[in-house]
């Protein structure tokens, strides 16, 4: 019985293991193409290449345009820190570009535990799992960064210290805070496929509230730059909303569900036995 759990789960291993190779694979390949991209991309199309004005270099002076405080000044404190800051941007870029691809790929990992009619619904998985991740980033970019910055601006008028940031940290926040707002929001559909997958049940997570609340303060307490709780309550917040609009959902859609534990244990002993005594020719 051991030996039937160990090769299951190797094979479950491989299967990962080649899913996040093939990942890879389209994400370093998009990391180079976003890289060379121009701003202007009717230059790709007519083959000039003079004035070749790169479009992560754009983007890089539109961020600051839009998010930095009037007043503050950049500045760069280690020749690598631009090249790092256009790694680090066409990175963010080439994650959000190859997202489906990435859902399609998590999906295909779940779906052989899944019921054969739950697995149309790929098409439902991906459209949600990119709105809540574009709903993060939005969020972040509209909401929280802008939020951010200005309270650490008036915390440094305050203090009477020059406003010079260092480049690499302003597209820090920039560009991972964005990422992780994107993936945090994600979450409530991987609670659902938990759940689904039986991982975990709706009573489960009903008395997890409190925990999840307090767990969620303390991780964005750390991830949030912002020295005062108004970040951490901004990103909060809309968190909850979304975990408990997806317990209201659990509830009615595993409310008629079979016990998948239960046929998962007939199904594993079936094979036992079928290994045990095969059919004789």
């Amino acid at each position: 019985m051991a030996e039937f759990f160990k090769s299951d789960l190797w094979v479950h291993f491989d299967e990962l293991m080649s899913r996040l190779r093939k990942i890879v694979y389209v994400l370093v390949f998009s990391i180079v193409i976003v890289m060379s991209l121009p701003a202007d991309l009717s230059k790709l199309t007519q083959l000039d290449f003079t004035e070749y004005e790169l479009l992560v270099t754009v983007l890089m002076e539109y961020v600051q345009n839009a998010v930095l405080p009037e007043g503050v000044t950049l500045i760069a404190l280690n020749w690598l820190d631009s090249f790092y800051i256009y790694m680090s941007l066409s990175f963010a870029i080439s994650v959000t570009v190859i997202l489906p691809y990435i859902a399609y790929q998590v999906y295909g990992f779940i779906a052989p535990a899944i019921y054969e009619n739950e697995k149309r619904s790929i098409f439902t998985f991906v459209t949600v799992f990119m709105a809540l991740f574009l709903f993060g980033v939005a969020y972040s970019y509209y909401v929280i960064v802008p939020t951010t910055f200005s309270v650490l601006y008036k915390f440094v008028n305050q203090t009477r210290v020059m406003p010079l940031y260092a480049v690499k940290d302003f597209f820090d926040v920039i560009t991972f805070g964005l990422l992780g707002s994107g993936l945090l929001y994600t979450f409530p559909i991987v609670i659902y496929f938990m759940v689904q997958l039986d991982l975990f049940l709706v009573e489960e997570l009903k008395s997890m509230r409190r925990h999840l609340f307090v767990g969620l303060s303390i991780l964005t307490a750390v991830l949030t730059p912002d020295p005062t709780p108004v970040s951490m309550i901004l990103m909060t917040i809309p968190f909850y909303i979304l975990f408990e609009i997806t317990i209201i959902v659990l509830s009615f859609t595993m409310r008629n569900k079979p016990d998948r534990v239960l046929e998962d244990g007939l199904r594993v002993a079936e094979e036992m036995l079928a290994r045990k005594n095969p059919p004789k020719e």
